[in-house]
């Protein structure tokens, strides 16, 4: 990013344009308090907005960052964030994904959820779920190393890059989502496991997104993809690794989700 401009609107376009440009040619920059120190979340969110409406890529959802002890411990930070998930960003389930088209991936197992409705008020969230999945969230900070502040991840899209979700699941009535495992592994081999804990519960994390959406003049819609957050911490992929993951224990049911990096 280039020394920045004195105008507020100037620093976010020309820290969105610096973003764009590492997406696009795959070369990472500097984090953006490295010449912008007082970057603040809501000037961050700005900044994401900004990269958004350059990409004009279709936005199918969001993606929540940070809801887990596992991921806050891993990068440092401390709060969640969310960012917006576009058309071109997903994967099939199953489906083949060129290393050559991200900086340095890393990939967390998920619990998402798929929207019935809009989401108008934050107290009926749970009832607008039409569906639940087991999914694989593909992180790519655009910053030249993961370590970052909170607004520099906030102003990066909360590093979104790629996404896989499975089918939906078929759980038994009643199932409490925050008592089945989640396990994610490589090429066949446990990397990690843990409980559903995006703020204690993937409907906590989904309620807390349909909240700060409307505080930032916008809505949770019908049709809507949500991620709530890495459950393990994020490990790095290699062309050629086959990443799995499943939500279930033998008495609820669950589902699985996969993806093979080339």
């Amino acid at each position: 990013m280039p020394d920045a401009p004195t105008c507020l609107s100037e620093r976010v376009a020309a820290a969105a344009d610096a973003l764009v440009a590492a997406r696009r040619s795959r070369r990472p920059i500097p984090t953006l308090t490295t010449h912008w120190p007082d970057l603040n979340e809501s000037d961050a969110y700005a900044i994401a907005r900004a990269t958004e409406a350059l990409l004009a890529e279709p936005r199918v959802g969001y993606k929540l960052g940070y809801t887990s002890a596992a991921m806050r411990a891993q990068m440092g930070v401390d709060q969640p964030n969310y960012g917006v998930l576009t058309a071109p960003t997903r994967v099939v389930h199953g489906g083949v994904l060129p290393m050559a088209e991200l900086i340095h991936p890393l990939v967390e197992p998920e619990i998402a959820f798929v929207m019935a409705a809009d989401v108008p008020d934050p107290e009926q969230t749970g009832a607008a779920v039409a569906s639940v999945h087991a999914a694989l969230e593909i992180v790519d900070t655009r910053y030249e190393a993961y370590r970052f502040k909170a607004p520099d991840n906030i102003a990066d899209n909360s590093s979104a890059a790629r996404f896989v979700i499975g089918p939906a699941m078929a759980l038994p009535q009643g199932t409490d989502l925050a008592a089945l495992p989640v396990r994610l592994w490589a090429d066949g081999d446990l990397l990690g496991e843990s409980g559903a804990d995006a703020l204690g519960h993937p409907l906590a994390a989904l309620t807390w997104l349909a909240e700060r959406l409307l505080q930032d003049g916008a809505m949770l819609r019908t049709g809507d993809v949500v991620l709530t957050g890495g459950l393990t911490r994020a490990y790095a992929a290699q062309p050629g690794m086959r990443f799995s993951a499943r939500v279930s224990d033998s008495a609820q049911g669950g589902g699985e989700v996969a993806l093979r990096f080339l």
